[in-house]
């Protein structure tokens, strides 16, 4: 059986935090042996007219300190229809970074926002690995209940 389980690695590298406008900063995120890492920055309430900034940041190191941001990320001014929603999320898909260790930073601005947390996904590599989640299931063809 194939399933997206044996094809990726997937961790929660950011916790929840309240509505602010405070930077917050994921877990590193090793690349060894991974084509690309998908960031899903998660978001709860938001304020019309703020700004969330999600970005990914990159280093040669395991280590915070010499992190670049990667080019191409951008700020997103948040619309009514983005203050509407209960939950949402912005993702950003690096492909091939260039150095070995990435992080994802979400910057809320101007007004609040609340941040659910990032899960990082890592795909096409040698080493699939689910063991950042407390459980995982797969359900193949499932009978209704």
């Amino acid at each position: 059986m194939s399933n997206l389980f044996g094809k990726v690695k997937i961790d929660q590298v950011l916790g929840y935090y309240a509505a602010g406008t405070t930077k917050r900063t994921s877990d590193i995120v090793d690349m060894s042996g991974w084509e690309g890492c998908i960031f899903v920055a998660g978001l709860g309430t938001v304020v019309e007219a703020g700004t969330v900034d999600v970005a990914v940041e990159q280093n040669t190191a395991n280590s915070t300190s010499g992190m670049a941001a990667v080019a191409g990320t951008a700020a997103h001014t948040l619309t009514a229809a983005n203050a509407a929603l209960a939950k949402s999320c912005i993702v950003v898909d690096i492909y091939k970074p260039r150095e070995r260790y990435i992080q994802c930073y979400i910057t809320p601005a101007a007004q609040n926002a609340v941040i659910l947390g990032i899960v990082a996904i890592r795909y096409n590599g040698a080493a699939p690995d689910i063991t950042g989640a407390i459980k995982a299931t797969v359900l193949a063809s499932p009978a209704e209940a």
